[in-house]
């Protein structure tokens, strides 16, 4: 069950997603980044680019707000109800995520998001 606490939590990340370079950064994930390869996502993000800043905004949010739900800190089906973009990062960046860990030597990169998303399909399924 839900408590007032997790309620304060969600508003607070999505009052963070409303700060004006949030949104741009989230705007331009949702439009733009659409990597079919590692490769494809290096070109897309050069260093020092707003595109490489963007990216980095908007994959280290979700990832960080994930482990809120990952980490028991929020109630599951309240995120899951509230934070469906969350849901979309993953989509995108499923299919290169073991080439971008590798790539990073980072093997927990976007593993919070991962986990979301599994636990989504997963209440998906159950309903």
């Amino acid at each position: 069950m839900a408590t007032v606490n997790d309620a304060q939590l969600i508003l607070h990340l999505y009052e963070v997603r409303r700060e004006p370079v949030m949104r741009q950064a989230r705007e331009w994930f949702a439009r733009e980044c659409n990597p079919k390869t590692v490769e494809d996502l290096t070109g897309l993000i050069p260093p020092g680019s707003d595109a490489n800043r963007f990216f980095r905004m908007v994959t280290s949010y979700w990832d960080m707000a994930a482990s809120f739900l990952v980490r028991g800190a929020v109630d599951q089906d309240l995120f899951l109800d509230n934070c469906g973009e969350c849901l979309l990062v993953w989509r995108k960046l499923s299919g290169i995520a073991e080439g971008l860990r590798a790539q990073r030597r980072s093997p927990g990169y976007l593993r919070n998001i991962e986990e979301v998303f599994r636990r989504a399909e997963a209440r998906r399924a159950a309903h």
